[in-house]
């Protein structure tokens, strides 16, 4: 983002707006997203032992259940028009993936980060990790992977809108680039 942008995001978020993104700004963000999740949380702690628990086994496909995505979506520049997730989140993600195109769809720096469709179900471990990665039960999204990779630090270099992370806030999805300041393409269902 530009120092404009992130002006504009430290004031939306209540920290002081200097165009800096540090500790403060980081918090802040946190802290906004967290007063827009439901409380209690819907869904399980972050760990393979929780998730387990309330999801089951990670890769069992069983559990996975077919979508269809409200808006326009696309994978490598090809049309894509639905996709599979674990049965429990769904409702929740055609709620947010509902929310985007319905708010956003005319504001294109917002919509085509969403239009730009990343993956939901993959086992496989975290990468440059051990741990099984979320999306091996099918409870994380990726959006616009190309802007928002796993080490490109967010807000000042990747782009995702603050916007689309609000909408996944209300479900009480996490927002990897607010709470990690990285992977600003990745959502979880999971506090």
């Amino acid at each position: 983002m530009k120092p404009a942008e992130i002006i504009a995001l430290q004031k939306h978020i209540g920290t002081v707006p200097d165009g800096v993104w540090g500790p403060k700004s980081k918090a802040a963000s946190e802290a906004h997203l967290r007063k827009l999740m439901p409380s209690p949380s819907p869904w399980p702690e972050d760990n393979d032992v929780a998730l387990t628990r309330f999801y089951g086994k990670a890769g069992d496909e069983s559990n996975l259940v077919s979508f269809e995505f409200p808006f326009p979506t696309f994978y490598d520049g090809k049309r894509v028009l639905r996709s599979r997730c674990h049965r429990l989140i769904k409702d929740s993600l055609l709620r947010v993936l509902g929310e985007i195109g319905t708010r956003w769809t005319k504001q294109r720096g917002i919509i085509e980060e969403a239009e730009d469709y990343g993956g939901i179900y993959n086992f496989r471990k975290m990468r440059g990790g051990s741990s099984i990665s979320r999306h091996s039960w099918g409870i994380a999204i990726d959006l616009d992977a190309d802007d928002n990779g796993n080490t490109t630090p967010w807000p000042v270099k990747a782009d995702m809108p603050f916007e689309i992370m609000e909408a996944f806030a209300r479900e009480g999805w996490l927002s990897a680039g607010a709470f990690w300041g990285r992977d600003a393409m990745h959502f979880q269902a999971t506090q």
